[in-house]
């Protein structure tokens, strides 16, 4: 038995409907009166094939050849966390970039002396651009 609360025109009413297993019939009770009330079920459309899930693809990662941080993608620099001089560990963030709403932060790839910062909050810069080096 499924109980509802309906309101329809503004009077509220309570409803409980129940159907027997194997029935076509409905029995419907309305503020305690209960009616059987017949059934047609429409015929359903054939389940279409599920679609498939997209795969959540990772953030694009800054490339880091030869002690170059390059720029995964265009966006806009929201932060810098490092100057040069500064020392970093694996996993530290260098800096945050804005790119397509989202906030993509650049980490170390591993333990690192900042050489130089070529970029600074509010800059925009393109994919592969180099943001900083590192040795």
């Amino acid at each position: 038995m499924r109980n509802f609360h309906l309101t329809i025109n503004g009077k509220r009413y309570a409803v409980s409907v129940e159907r027997g297993p194997g029935s076509s019939e409905l029995e419907v009770t309305v503020d305690g009166q209960t009616h059987r009330v017949g059934v047609e079920e429409e015929e359903k459309a054939a389940p279409s094939a599920p679609r498939p899930s997209a795969a959540r693809k990772p953030a694009p990662k800054a490339t880091s050849a030869g002690g170059k941080i390059l720029a995964p993608l265009p966006g806009v620099v929201l932060s810098v966390a490092v100057a040069p001089g500064d020392s970093a560990r694996a996993g530290d963030t260098l800096l945050v970039l804005e790119a397509m709403k989202m906030e993509n932060v650049i980490r170390a790839d591993s333990d690192c002396t900042v050489q130089a910062v070529h970029v600074r909050k509010g800059d925009k810069v393109e994919a592969s651009q180099l943001l900083m080096e590192i040795s």
